[in-house]
């Protein structure tokens, strides 16, 4: 598993980690479900388990678990400004993407 994110990120990863010490220090990636626009990823401070995936960069330690990190691949870490936007390499489409069927959006 490798793990790509800006400075910015890291920086305020750790500020996170460090004004929640009492929650655990390690940081999942996960998928979140598909929307209008495709597949949706977070992350979450989360504890460790054995089937999962690591990556360690400038201190911090991310997880994801191995079946997710099979399917999608490698992580890229956006700092948009006003939080984070997780991308993994293999990105997977919405199946009616953002032309119809989808009952979030109104198209």
């Amino acid at each position: 598993m490798k793990v790509t994110l800006p400075e910015t990120a890291i920086k305020t990863l750790k500020d996170i980690l460090q004004d929640n010490q009492d929650r655990p220090q390690t940081i999942r990636v996960y998928f979140a479900g598909m929307g209008c626009s495709g597949a949706s990823f977070g992350i979450a401070l989360d504890e460790e388990r054995e089937d999962d995936v690591c990556y360690d960069i400038e201190g911090l330690h991310f997880i994801m678990s191995e079946v997710e990190y099979s399917q999608y691949g490698d992580v890229t870490i956006e700092d948009t400004g006003y939080g984070f936007r997780v991308v993994v390499a293999n990105m997977p489409q919405s199946a009616g993407g953002c032309g119809g069927g989808c009952s979030g959006c109104g198209h």
